[in-house]
Formats: C-alpha cells, structure tokens, sequence
C-alpha cells in the first residue's frame, strides 16, 4: 500500500505533463530537413528572394522577426521537396535564409544561401 502513493503520484503528474504538451504548438526541429534538402531549398530561395538589408533583429534560431519584417511564402518547388514547409514562412538576409513560424514568427532553421 506504501508503494501505490508514489506510483499514483508520478501517473498524475506524467498525465499533466503529457496534456501541457499537447496544447503547445509545435514547432519543427531544425533536424527535419536534410543537407540535400537544406541546399536544393536554398538554391530555390535564393533565386527568387533579393536578401533584405539594413535589420535591426538577430538572425538565430529562437530569434523573433519583428512584424514589420513580411515573410516569404515557399514556392510550389520547394513545398515539394519538403512538404512541412507549406506551413512556415521565411526570410533571407545577408548569405542566410531564416524558415519562420508565423504565428510566434520565430525563427527555427537557419541555412546559407546557396548560388
């Protein structure tokens, strides 16, 4: 009987901890994308996006866009080579591409551009 307090403990607390994380948004882990995919998107992206100048804002994974800052959607090309894509937005500044979410418009890759 002395065993069941903690065990019942832990359950409910494991529960908790399970329903908090549901309810979160989630966002993608910067190891979705390939190295093949890191450059083909970046070939893309570069082709079609002249690079923002003059930022006021870090370019880091975790880093905020300001709202100011309007963010890229990917083309058809790029959603088709990774597909999670369709659901985040992004900008180039300098040699780096930053794929943002939008809704919080963190930053949560960060790629070289590749010409």
């Amino acid at each position: 009987m002395r065993n069941f307090l903690p065990i019942a403990t832990l359950f409910i607390f494991l529960s908790l901890v399970s329903a908090i994380q549901v309810g979160e948004a989630r966002l993608p882990e910067a190891d979705f994308l390939s190295l093949e995919q890191r450059v083909r998107i970046a070939q893309i992206v570069t082709h079609q996006t002249p690079p923002l100048t003059n930022i006021n804002f870090s370019i880091a994974i975790n880093g905020v866009v300001p709202p100011g800052i309007q963010l890229g959607s990917f083309p058809r090309e790029a959603e088709a080579i990774v597909p999670q894509l369709h659901e985040l937005g992004y900008i180039v500044v300098e040699e780096l591409i930053a794929i943002v979410e939008p809704r919080s418009r963190k930053i949560v890759i960060v790629i070289p551009r590749w010409g």
